[in-house]
């Protein structure tokens, strides 16, 4: 891979919280994430010859592709990307995910690689999905091409991410979670530097509004968005002409 320095220092600091990634972010979400990916993974399209092939980008150790496991078998070909190595090799060692490659018979596969480059052909995925990863891309508007670039004709993209809530006193809340409650206890079971920086990426990302115009000016038709949280977490759902 060839990464930008932004990049590098993203891949270094997921690399060193892999191992704890997974069960801070139940904690600190109070599994609302779950309930966030099941409600991604439900706006998949459908694929009546249940052979749907999903890449999954920013896949971290897996967790939509085990929630397109679970409950898509309209789904055989399940694909991850993601700059992290540590996420990737605990992703492929996970047995939930084992369990449920065998019980459907998956071709499932985890792979090294940026948003900004991925090696698939163009055309060949049915949907793409990136959850809680697209503030950590350094350049996004290329990410969304790459995007666009593999999905099929009719394809749809699915981006799960937090932005800024609408309300002003639910902002404040959040604000004050994000930037003193969650880098204190990320720093006590993982590592303080990385859950400083996670919040604070959320700052760098547009405003919903400006986000989807992004997607038309893509080539993305039929914009939508679900919200919980005031706006602060929303799932955008767009397809490929």
């Amino acid at each position: 891979m060839r990464l930008s320095e932004k990049s590098q220092r993203v891949q270094m600091m997921f690399d060193k919280i892999a191992h704890r990634y997974d069960l801070l972010n139940r904690l600190l979400s109070a599994r609302q994430d779950v309930r966030w990916r099941k409600a991604l993974v439900a706006k998949l399209p459908a694929q009546p010859d249940r052979q749907g092939i999903l890449y999954d980008i920013a896949c971290g150790t897996g967790d939509v592709m085990l929630a397109v496991a679970r409950q898509r078998p309209d789904y055989a070909q399940l694909r991850g990307f993601d700059i992290s190595f540590e996420m990737l090799r605990k992703g492929e060692s996970r047995p939930d995910i084992g369990k449920w490659i065998r019980k459907r018979n998956l071709r499932c596969a985890f792979t090294q690689a940026s948003a900004e480059a991925l090696p698939a052909e163009s055309e060949s995925a049915h949907a793409v999905s990136i959850a809680f990863g697209l503030r950590n891309v350094d350049n996004r508007e290329q990410a969304l091409r790459e995007m666009f670039r593999v999905l099929k004709p009719g394809g749809r993209v699915l981006i799960l991410e937090f932005f800024q809530p609408h309300s002003t006193v639910f902002a404040k809340v959040f604000d004050f979670y994000f930037k003193s409650v969650l880098p204190k206890v990320g720093g006590i079971i993982s590592d303080r530097d990385a859950y400083q920086y996670l919040p604070a990426s959320v700052g760098s990302m547009p405003s919903a509004e400006a986000f989807a115009q992004t997607l038309r000016e893509t080539g993305f038709i039929n914009v939508t968005q679900q919200m919980w949280l005031s706006g602060a977490t929303r799932l955008f759902v767009a397809e490929k002409p």
